[in-house]
């Protein structure tokens, strides 16, 4: 964090981040002595980690945990942009490396965060110059909470791995919860599969995809919410879909000329029938996500597919289909499919010919493979 420290890492010659660890090394060691050399070499090898995983934030310090739980700048941002108009201090009761900090600091907030672990703490101050950081428990933090926005991102790492009991996370879920439900508003950062019997009543759930990948569940509470409505993010797509949309009738309909796949978030708020509805489409199958209509629709919450072929699944029925029809399969996907595609390509083996998109599900009890040929609007 010195001026010392800084100089030393803007010194470094441009490139060195691609070096292997003992190239990397052997050239630290031919300038400084080996406690800093091994201080640099690491926030070189964690800032290419931060590169290649959402561009970097120039001039940041990382730790090896900070960079791991570090919420990605696309979703800090929008999480930012949301209390922005509620005009009250953001308090981040859980800051990490300063992720979320430096975003609501970058809105134009006043932020105050909080960071137990010592070093932590010392890294936020430095990279959101803007905030004021303290040392201190999320649970006992050293501010009133009534006139403030709060966040907290329970950590879900235990001491020897990722746990998946909300009573496991630190802080434990429910003391979260009560904690952000005693601020003027609050959000809590969930993983995007928690079991809905943990979320506050009342709440205001979000479901934020970035790409393909769903990054977490946003459980807000308090100021500008609405109580009990589930949103689908897409980020990359700047898409959403609510619970309050209007939803597709009851009934399913057999695939029909084209079918589509919506994304996780949608399938994962549970808004399937909010899709159908916006897409003019109706479900293959009450208890799969799949979607079938007459007509080509675009939409970023969803894949298009024409429909080829309805195979009743069966290994060698459906190798020979493929085979005949000269269909190779480019990607396939599963829906309640007992199949991994990994292993169902392995089954099928090298097949030559057009690309096409196997959707594999169950419908009505029958293990079913939609032959697809992925559309993209022009």
């Amino acid at each position: 964090m010195s001026a010392r420290g800084r100089a030393h890492l803007a010194s470094l010659p441009p490139g060195c981040e691609g070096f292997d660890p003992v190239q990397l090394s052997t050239l630290l060691r031919r300038s400084f002595a080996p406690g800093e050399a091994a201080a640099l070499g690491e926030q070189v090898v964690l800032h290419a980690r931060a590169t290649a995983r959402f561009g970097g934030e120039a001039g940041w310090l990382f730790t090896a945990e900070g960079l791991e739980m570090m919420t990605h700048p696309l979703v800090a941002a929008r999480r930012a942009a949301r209390l922005a108009p509620l005009g009250l201090p953001v308090a981040d009761l859980t800051c990490g490396i300063g992720g979320d900090l430096g975003a609501c600091a970058d809105a134009g907030l006043r932020t105050i965060g909080v960071e137990r672990d010592p070093v932590t703490a010392l890294l936020a101050a430095s990279n959101v110059p803007g905030a004021s950081v303290v040392q201190g428990d999320a649970l006992r933090p050293p501010l009133d909470l009534a006139g403030v926005a709060a966040i907290i991102d329970p950590s879900r790492r235990g001491r020897l791995a990722r746990t998946f009991d909300p009573m496991a996370f630190a802080p434990p879920w429910d003391l979260a919860v009560s904690q952000v439900a005693s601020a003027r508003a609050g959000v809590l950062k969930a993983p995007p599969g928690i079991d809905r019997r943990y979320l506050p009543p009342g709440a205001e759930v979000e479901y934020v995809q970035l790409g393909r990948s769903m990054r977490e569940a946003s459980v807000w509470v308090g100021a500008e919410t609405s109580p009990g409505l589930r949103r689908a993010v897409l980020l990359s797509g700047n898409a959403t879909l609510d619970s309050a949309s209007p939803e597709a009738p009851a009934g399913t309909a057999p695939a029909g000329p084209f079918v589509f796949d919506p994304e996780s978030c949608v399938t994962l708020a549970g808004l399937v029938r909010q899709l159908a509805s916006r897409l003019g489409a109706r479900l293959l199958d009450e208890r799969v996500g799949y979607l079938t209509g007459p007509v080509a629709v675009f939409d970023p919450l969803c894949a298009t597919f024409a429909t080829l072929d309805v195979i009743p699944f069966s290994i060698s029925r459906l190798k020979e289909r493929l085979r005949n029809l000269r269909w190779a399969p480019a990607e396939i996907r599963r829906r309640a499919f007992p199949i991994e595609p990994d292993e169902l390509r392995r089954l099928i083996g090298r097949i030559e010919g057009d690309a096409v998109t196997l959707l594999c599900t169950t419908l009505n009890g029958q293990k079913t493979v939609i032959v697809g040929r992925r559309l993209v609007q022009r």
